[in-house]
């Protein structure tokens, strides 16, 4: 936007627009066309470093962000006497930003606050009614680059709502 005054003598305001609504076209269809392809192929070229990445961290014995929630979500899954203690010691579970949350954390949440310490899928198990306590806002999902998918939230409230949760939701703060 802006006058026309403002732009320089090499192109007037509307050739500028119009030049930014043809680029604009063209990286839709990009991104339309490239979607699926493009993360095919990053996963091919990532390969290496990925494998590269993962080898150095074992030889450091360290792990990321990552692998902590990934063991993690294997002992609360894998391991019904240590879900069965956590349990135990979590009667309750209050998660505030779940908006945020990535599928992996969502997956550790329905796991400790299912009723059933055997159930190993979380989109099937069942919250021990009181149990479990989720504040969010998909309006303020910003945090994709970390995992968190806002797609995750609603499948969670959606399934928790389903089992008979009750939905409050907060119009004025």
């Amino acid at each position: 936007t802006g006058n026309a005054r403002n732009y320089g003598r090499a192109a007037s305001r509307d050739e500028i627009l119009a030049r930014h609504r043809r680029l604009v076209e063209q990286l839709e269809d990009f991104a339309r066309d490239a979607n699926a392809d493009l993360a095919a192929l990053l996963q091919r070229e990532l390969r290496d470093p990925v494998e590269r990445y993962t080898l150095l961290k074992a030889r450091a014995g360290a792990l990321d962000f990552l692998d902590l929630l990934l063991k993690a979500r294997d002992l609360v899954r894998d391991r019904q006497e240590v879900r069965a203690e956590l349990q135990r010691r979590l009667t309750h579970v209050f998660v505030d930003e779940f908006q945020d949350t990535d599928p992996l954390q969502a997956e550790i949440l329905l796991l400790l606050a299912a009723d059933d310490p055997g159930e190993t899928n979380w989109r099937t198990a069942r919250p021990v009614p009181g149990r479990l306590f989720l504040v969010g806002d998909p309006k303020q999902s910003i945090y994709r680059f970390r995992r968190a998918d806002v797609g995750i939230y609603r499948e969670v409230c959606q399934h928790l709502e389903a089992l008979g949760a009750i939905s409050i939701k907060l119009n004025t703060s």
